[in-house]
């Protein structure tokens, strides 16, 4: 038994020397100057973003977006990375701005109608009412409106 262990070894020994070599770490993602500028304009109008959202926002892979991060994060422009699985860590944003943040919520409410005090539902609805009412009407066999 023991004579067998020590061939095994010896075998691999010999063998070890006309195996390809492995790096030993792999080299960090590159990523370019217009990725770092517009993750940094992500970190401006977010409070909190993901590497596998900033990979998607930006473009680019996931191996580049947690390198960006993992250098924003040390610049001091991120608080630390958080999280565990490789595209699902995230980060805070120490660099928001908040009058990014208030004239995004004052262009949405523009686009609801809700900032100009009229209704957000304009138009007229009574088609698709009529619509529905012949829907349940044939489903249920009698007229909604004398249910209930």
């Amino acid at each position: 038994m023991k004579r067998r262990s020590f061939m095994r070894m010896f075998s691999a020994a010999a063998a070890a020397p006309a195996l390809p070599a492995m790096p030993v770490a792999a080299a960090p993602a590159a990523y370019s100057k217009a990725a770092f500028h517009a993750a940094i304009y992500h970190a401006q109008s977010r409070v909190s973003f993901s590497v596998w959202g900033l990979a998607q926002q930006i473009g680019i892979p996931v191996g580049q977006a947690e390198t960006l991060m993992h250098d924003m994060a040390a610049r001091g422009i991120l608080g630390p990375i958080q999280g565990t699985t490789f595209g699902g860590r995230w980060a805070t944003s120490n660099i928001l701005q908040q009058e990014v943040l208030t004239a995004r919520a004052a262009n949405q409410a523009r686009k609801l109608g809700q900032g100009s005090g009229e209704p957000a539902l304009t138009g007229d609805l009574s088609k698709m009412m009529t619509h529905l009412r012949n829907m349940a009407k044939s489903h249920f066999g009698e007229d909604p409106k004398q249910t209930a």
